[in-house]
């Protein structure tokens, strides 16, 4: 009694932090979401349907057995001089009689069932399971298809924690809904039905006190399952941002070794962990209440069958058989029940996953080919006209914020060149300037205004992205490599021969290095390529482009980590394969852009200088002052490496 009154305690105590629903909404959205997890479910309807059969089959066999077990108790009995068998009136609709059985045919036929139900099983279980997994397959490929699709602007804005929770968790939890939840909650729905129509066949009026507790249990499911769907959307949520933190940790490691604070990190982490905890506890305390309490209302029933079948039974007005099979077909109903409780935390947790999935499939892909976009194709001239480009921000919030969005500058402004095919454009400017915000407009990783940018005197936002990322391609500065070979990193863009390989890795100066790896070309490179040094990771970035054979090649900031004598090696091995392509080299350095047809400088998104390195060295301004300092730091800095080799 005292812990039945907890129960009642906790669930007044969990009604009264639930809301009820006071609208239509709720009730739309679970119409919304029953349409949507049936269009999931269509595709897999034929091995549902064989495998619901076989539930069917399990069920009936589980529920008549019981009847057959009646039968082998009153013969019994009566063979014990007891009273005359009774006949369940399940069985005279078939037109048998209990008195044409046998004690030991009625338990043979009761055993039979049994088999039956067992054998059942298996295809059961795989005819519901199998097609769950294809449905979580065909979202992982969906949702990986769109990812690849998204645009620069999405990632800009999204948390890679966030991306992983959907494509692992949530699709997990679609998953179990339709699986497990499935099974279950059908299993719930055919067991309770057969169960009622055998019990009202042996006694309608124990039957109606047994249900007296079915109200009940039905008020606490929906109360308890509004209040988990809730809470489990806001779990899935947390978890994507406790996700993104450890992400962030160990994407940092070096920095948080390297600064000593790893005390910090396990503080901030410890934050995000019981905040975490917390919420799960919360939905825990929800999803507790579920078994117990099926469980004492299956309990109650089975109390209520006991005294009033009991009374019958001394009145006589029921056989022994019929409540022997009563206390079985109860029993029955414990573990569906509870099952029933499990079905429905399965379908409230599949349903908010699935809403954040179909939130996310639905996320615009803001950069796509235009209606009959043309196929890049010219020697590989670029003109950029009149280019202004801001990028995105969040909307503001106040007024002070819209004064500051307003006078934000954008990032390029009223920017013109021309780039003859075959020719080649240096840009240097500092930080800030613009200069790879540029190089990413003119491959459409961010979309630039119509007429901005044209490739071979064709606006890029009328081509392909396929053609016009094939013919201009970009190394940018932050290089990634892929935890692959190092052969397969280089010739990334396609299938190539070792031969031509190893050359694209000679012209970036890399392939003595490489061959003094463990495995040489075949050589496994950790997560972002952590096993070589900054300057391998861009001089393999370098080969990379080189391999794709583009006819605009684009170097952003590529030579950053590598030394003075190395660069100077790489860039003439680039003048080579400039031949015949279109170049542009974007740098802090001089040296990397003197040999440049044509030279831009740019500051705060404008160009402020223009011409060649003779002439712009001549004008005395931003560029003759960052060559004549970088001169000074290069004859130091060779003065002291020739001091060292004569020592």
């Amino acid at each position: 009694c005292a812990r039945g009154r907890d129960v009642v305690n906790a669930l007044r105590h969990a009604a009264s932090a639930m809301t009820p629903p006071s609208d239509n909404a709720p009730r739309a959205t679970l119409r919304r979401d029953a349409s949507r997890i049936g269009q999931l479910l269509r595709p897999e309807a034929g091995n549902y349907t064989l495998g619901l059969s076989s539930l069917l089959v399990v069920n009936a066999s589980d529920v008549i057995s019981p009847v057959f077990l009646a039968v082998a108790v009153d013969l019994t009995v009566h063979a014990l001089g007891g009273a005359e068998p009774t006949t369940p009136a399940i069985l005279r609709w078939v037109g048998l009689d209990a008195t044409t059985f046998t004690v030991l045919g009625a338990i043979l036929l009761y055993l039979a069932l049994h088999l039956l139900s067992n054998v059942s099983r298996y295809p059961m279980l795989m005819y519901t399971a199998v097609p769950s997994h294809a449905i979580g397959q065909t979202l992982r490929r969906s949702l990986t298809a769109h990812f690849l699709r998204l645009s620069q602007p999405f990632y800009d804005r999204s948390k890679a924690g966030d991306l992983m929770s959907h494509a692992t968790n949530d699709i997990q939890a679609v998953r179990m809904m339709l699986g497990p939840g499935v099974l279950v909650g059908s299993d719930t729905l055919m067991i309770v039905t057969l169960v009622t129509g055998v019990l009202l066949s042996l006694s309608w009026q124990l039957t109606l006190i047994a249900f007296l507790p079915l109200p009940i249990i039905a008020w606490v499911t929906n109360r308890l399952s509004h209040a988990e769907y809730e809470r489990f959307e806001t779990v899935q949520a947390d978890l994507a941002t406790l996700t993104e933190r450890s992400r962030e940790s160990y994407a940092g490691i070096r920095i948080l070794q390297g600064y000593a604070r790893e005390a910090y990190d396990r503080e901030r982490f410890g934050r995000y962990s019981e905040r975490h905890r917390q919420k799960n506890l919360a939905l825990a305390k929800v999803n507790a209440l579920f078994m117990p309490t099926l469980d004492m209302m299956v309990g109650a029933s089975t109390v209520l069958v006991l005294i009033f079948g009991g009374l019958q039974l001394v009145d006589g007005t029921m056989s022994v058989g019929t409540f022997v099979a009563f206390l079985f077909l109860i029993g029955y109903l414990s573990g569906p029940m509870i099952g029933f409780g499990w079905a429905v935390s399965l379908f409230q947790r599949g349903r908010a996953s699935l809403r954040r999935l179909d939130a996310l499939l639905a996320e615009p892909v803001e950069i796509v080919d235009q209606p009959g976009a043309l196929t890049a194709s010219g020697p590989g001239s670029l003109s950029v006209r009149s280019l202004t480009f801001r990028y995105a921000s969040a909307p503001p919030t106040d007024a002070a914020s819209e004064a500051m969005a307003t006078a934000r500058r954008p990032a390029l402004a009223d920017v013109s060149l021309e780039v003859p095919a075959g020719s080649t454009l240096g840009i240097i400017g500092p930080v800030g300037s613009g200069k790879s915000t540029l190089a990413r407009l003119l491959v459409r990783l961010y979309e630039p205004p119509a007429g901005a940018v044209r490739l071979d005197d064709v606006d890029i936002r009328d081509l392909t992205l396929a053609s016009l990322r094939s013919a201009i391609v970009l190394a940018p500065q932050d290089t990634f490599l892929f935890s692959d070979t190092v052969a397969r990193n280089i010739a990334v863009a396609g299938d190539q021969s070792q031969e031509t390989v190893e050359a694209f890795a000679r012209r970036a100066h890399l392939h003595d290095e490489l061959l003094q790896l463990a495995d040489g070309y075949e050589t496994m490179l950790g997560e972002r390529g952590v096993n070589l040094s900054g300057g391998q990771r861009q001089r393999l970035a370098i080969a990379r482009t080189l391999a794709t054979d583009p006819r605009v090649i684009v170097l952003d900031d590529c030579l950053s980590a590598v030394d003075a004598r190395t660069e100077e090696a790489i860039l003439g091995s680039l003048r080579q394969a400039f031949e015949g392509r279109t170049g542009i080299v974007i740098s802090h350095r001089v040296c990397a852009v003197q040999h440049s047809d044509q030279i831009i400088v740019l500051d705060e998104g404008r160009i402020v200088e223009r011409g060649t390195h003779v002439s712009l060295l001549a004008a005395g301004g931003y560029y003759a002052r960052v060559a004549e300092e970088q001169g000074r730091e290069d004859a130091g800095a060779s003065a002291q490496v020739a001091q060292e080799e004569r020592r």
